[in-house]
């Protein structure tokens, strides 16, 4: 059991900027209304890092363009199914809830850069500015990500768990003015 370790989400490092909506059954979006399940998880297991059970890769995406001299955007949490992962050993529900917890501190990030953009307008022109403010913010989201595997100890301590679980749930409910309703 000492060995079962659920590896943080993969932390995308800054924003991924996509030119299109497209859709993909690959991308599952933050909604309140889906928890993941493990058939969420289609990516196939790394075996040659044993300490490591389940993997979450989740990120912020962003889609920006130019409306009425201002950069307009949507920002976004997802979950990619096929680089998200899990071991056979770890197919319970105590570990289901550890990866759900790293999706959603992905979420409340997302929120907090939606609600930092709506009191900030850049002008179409400031893109350079705008990644910048928005790579900014994303440094507290990967950190929070390596705080919460590094004080559960990968879901190992089973009440440090709880207090991180109780810890989200509060945040997303604060930041729900925040939630995106697409």
């Amino acid at each position: 059991m000492r060995n079962l370790l659920i590896a943080a989400s993969i932390v995308l490092s800054g924003f991924f900027i996509l030119s299109s909506n497209t859709a993909s059954t690959d991308i599952l979006y933050w909604s309140p209304d889906h928890r993941l399940t493990w058939d969420d998880f289609k990516g196939f297991p790394s075996y040659q890092h044993s300490e490591i059970s389940a993997l979450t890769a989740s990120g912020i995406v962003h889609y920006k363009g130019c409306q009425d001299g201002f950069i307009n955007y949507k920002v976004q949490a997802y979950f990619e199914r096929k680089e998200s992962w899990v071991k056979s050993e770890a197919l319970t529900e105590h570990h289901l809830i550890h990866e759900q917890i790293h999706f959603d501190i992905t979420e409340i990030h997302a929120r907090k850069v939606r609600k930092a953009l709506s009191q900030r307008k850049f002008r179409c022109g400031q893109e350079n500015e705008f990644e910048i403010f928005v790579a900014k913010l994303t440094d507290d989201w990967q950190n929070d990500q390596r705080k919460y595997d590094e004080e559960t100890k990968h879901s190992l301590d089973e009440a440090k768990q709880g207090e991180w679980h109780h810890h989200v749930s509060e945040e997303l409910n604060s930041l729900h003015a925040y939630e995106t309703t697409e």
